[in-house]
């Protein structure tokens, strides 16, 4: 029987890119003052970016509600089986609004996965869960692989401009005004579902050390998908891959922009990438 993944758009899949992975992105919806815009549909990440560059206020996100998944849900025949991969309950509720949208409809054959990630690293679970599907492997194969995988994922980034960390209330101003003249940049992880800041270097060529180091003291799956992820970054994603490129074996042509829902809190300027360990035995 068919098999149909369907993931969010925080997974920073375009529209155009799930044609050609043949899955469905259920977009998010962001909110500029008294703008609202369908995320991927009627703004691109690359608008978001320009918007959110000329506003003093952050911009929202609302959550997935379970009358969407409901409809989304009942495209599909109900002798099919449906994967869906979505960002950390950590993160949003739109999980719980999918699981309603489960339990609304007994006789579909829903598979719902909290991927405990976000961004480019629920990218990677998605991508892992597109081949074992092309590979011919079953909706209970796909599912338990990628609750596996999910273990083993690493997802690391540095943040540029503590701008936006100020605006969110993460950072206070004098935080932020103090950084910046000293040139301090966080890194950041996701740890059980959740983002969390783990370390921070002076200047950027420090946090790419600490970027690399992480990657070659891990024991890496190499046949798992590595990507890049930037927001809005593309200056600072080509130093950090000349970087990683001198002294690691990682794949530079899978590059993803990090869309809203993480560019929000992240703002411009972030760079990062994602990766799998070994399974441990």
């Amino acid at each position: 029987m068919p098999i149909h993944i369907i993931t969010d758009s925080t997974s920073d899949i375009s529209q155009a890119q799930a044609k050609q992975l043949k899955i469905d992105v259920v977009p998010m919806t962001i909110i500029f003052g008294s703008e609202t815009f369908i995320d991927g549909v009627d703004l691109s990440s690359k608008e978001f970016y320009i918007r959110m560059r000329a506003s003093e206020k952050l911009p929202k996100t609302s959550l997935i509600n379970s009358e969407t998944f409901i409809e989304k849900f009942k495209s599909f025949p109900d002798r099919d089986d449906i994967i869906g991969i979505f960002i950390s309950s950590e993160l949003s509720g739109s999980l719980q609004s999918a699981f309603v949208a489960k339990d609304s409809l007994p006789n579909k054959k829903i598979h719902l996965i909290d991927s405990r990630f976000v961004s480019f690293g629920l990218t990677a679970l998605v991508l892992y869960a597109v081949r074992l599907r092309d590979e011919g492997k079953s909706a209970q194969e796909i599912v338990s692989a990628v609750e596996d995988a999910k273990k083993r994922l690493v997802m690391v980034a540095v943040i540029d401009d503590l701008k936006y960390l100020r605006l969110g209330g993460r950072l206070s101003s004098a935080s932020a005004f103090l950084g910046t003249i000293m040139r301090v940049k966080p890194l950041i992880n996701i740890d059980d579902g959740k983002v969390l800041a783990v370390h921070k270097t002076l200047g950027l060529h420090m946090a790419f050390a600490w970027l690399v180091e992480q990657y070659q003291n891990a024991d890496v799956d190499s046949s798992m998908p590595r990507l890049f992820g930037h927001s809005d970054a593309e200056e600072t994603l080509e130093k950090f891959q000349k970087y990683v490129s001198k002294r690691c074996d990682f794949p530079l042509e899978n590059v993803y922009l990090i869309g809203p829902t993480v560019g929000v809190h992240a703002g411009p300027g972030a760079v990062g990438f994602c990766f799998f360990q070994k399974p441990k035995t």
